[in-house]
């Protein structure tokens, strides 16, 4: 029955190469776990340290189980604060089978995720703090070892234990995206672990984890006391990504509509009340009906993905930009006037046109996508009193240009006081 299960399993539907990822690195942690096992020196006093920490996590995860994780991204859950203190309190083989049990608890507690993703993503915690255990345990003990010491020995120990959690980070993040850049080519590293948001968060987990680990260092039985800051820290980490995703559109990573019209309204009302220039461009890509006909939505979503990668890379910081619906996008664009805000729409047509989209995904290899996009822009006057209003006349330069050839810019300039 088991068996039969297994062949049932979705992992097999994967495309090449990230079925063989997705299978080949939890099957190299469990090779990597049995190896150090069989070569290990086994101590009831740290099987029973293991046995507190696989409490607490278990915890801490019973604590959350009500909060989704976040989909299409990855997910921060507060899981290393364990592996980095198994990794340097005990021995090696404890760090490469931690995320085991902790793993086998979340599936049986819960059933709203995918089996192989959670088995893929401790596989790779697995190695990575286990290799990093194997680092640390390599120091001399007059720089680490398992417990600090006195004087200038605790500075240099709290500083191992950094580079230990630093060295498990980088493993993990850099497993994660192998397999997210084998689904999807167009994902970077930027995204999934270098926004403000990733980095804060990532420094969170990184502080606690090594307080914990000294905490544990000192007497194993103070873990009881760090596991309530935890499970807050767990809640917290866990609700702002739940918040943030909420606003972000799954297939771009640009604001949804919802949220983009909301703080587009701020920022047409300060503009309004300040007397400040403001334009808003409309984007639509070139018949891209075309590119779902000719490859499928997977590929449609990839060059949605692309275009707003090529929005993000060539405009600034202030600029909000969001997916309006469909293969449409709106930009509002504080402190601009008419000509730049032209030479803006002018320069994302000319590297739309000019940059050519390739779709390499393991059922689409070799397609290759010359696309264009028509772009319309109203200027904020005296005559536009909502945020409505401005969209209204963008919408009519953008039917403008698609009207009148495609692959051009609109532009519908405000009116002058006056006139």
């Amino acid at each position: 029955m088991w068996w039969a299960a297994f062949r049932r399993s979705p992992v097999w539907s994967l495309p090449e190469p990230v079925r063989t990822c997705v299978v080949g690195v939890p099957l190299l942690a469990a090779a990597a776990a049995i190896a150090t096992a069989l070569t290990t020196a086994w101590q009831w006093k740290q099987v029973a340290i293991f046995g507190g920490l696989v409490v607490c996590g278990a915890a801490a995860i019973e604590a959350t189980r009500t909060l989704k994780d976040p989909q299409g991204t990855v997910a921060r859950d507060l899981s290393s604060v364990w592996y980095l203190a198994t990794a340097v309190i005990l021995l090696p083989v404890f760090a490469f089978i931690a995320p085991i049990p902790l793993t086998i608890y979340r599936l049986l507690r819960s059933r709203r995720m995918v089996v192989y993703r959670r088995i893929y993503s401790n596989a790779t915690l697995s190695l990575a703090y286990g290799v990093a255990s194997l680092g640390f345990h390599k120091l001399p003990h007059f720089i680490a070892g398992i417990r600090p010491g006195v004087g200038a020995h605790v500075i240099t120990w709290v500083a191992a234990v950094v580079l230990c959690g630093l060295c498990g980070w980088l493993i993990n993040s850099l497993l994660v995206t192998l397999a997210v850049r084998l689904s999807d080519p167009s994902a970077t590293m930027r995204e999934l672990f270098g926004s403000r948001n990733t980095i804060t968060f990532d420094l969170l987990e990184l502080s606690l984890a090594v307080s914990l680990t000294l905490v544990v260092a000192i007497n194993p039985l103070l873990m009881a006391l760090a596991l309530p800051s935890v499970v807050l820290c767990r809640r917290y980490l866990m609700q702002s990504q739940l918040t943030a995703q909420n606003r972000i559109d799954a297939k771009t990573g640009l604001l949804n509509a919802g949220t983009w019209q909301r703080e587009a309204a701020a920022e047409f009302y300060r503009a309004l009340r300040r007397g400040t220039p403001l334009a808003l461009v409309m984007i639509d890509i070139d018949h891209f009906g075309s590119v779902n006909d000719t490859a499928g939505h997977v590929a449609g979503d990839q060059v949605l993905r692309g275009i707003a990668a090529t929005l993000r890379e060539h405009l600034s910081g202030s600029a909000l930009i969001g997916r309006f619906g469909g293969e449409q996008f709106a930009i509002l664009l504080p402190h601009t006037a008419e000509a730049e805000a032209r030479r803006i729409g002018e320069r994302i047509r000319d590297h739309v046109a000019g940059e050519p989209i390739a779709i390499e995904d393991g059922s689409h290899t070799g397609f290759v996508f010359r696309l264009t996009v028509s772009i319309g822009i109203a200027i904020l006057d005296h005559s536009r009193r909502a945020l409505t209003e401005l969209i209204g006349a963008a919408d009519s330069a953008l039917t403008e240009a698609k009207s009148t050839g495609r692959n051009k810019v609109c532009v519908i300039p405000g009116i002058v006081e006056g006139t």
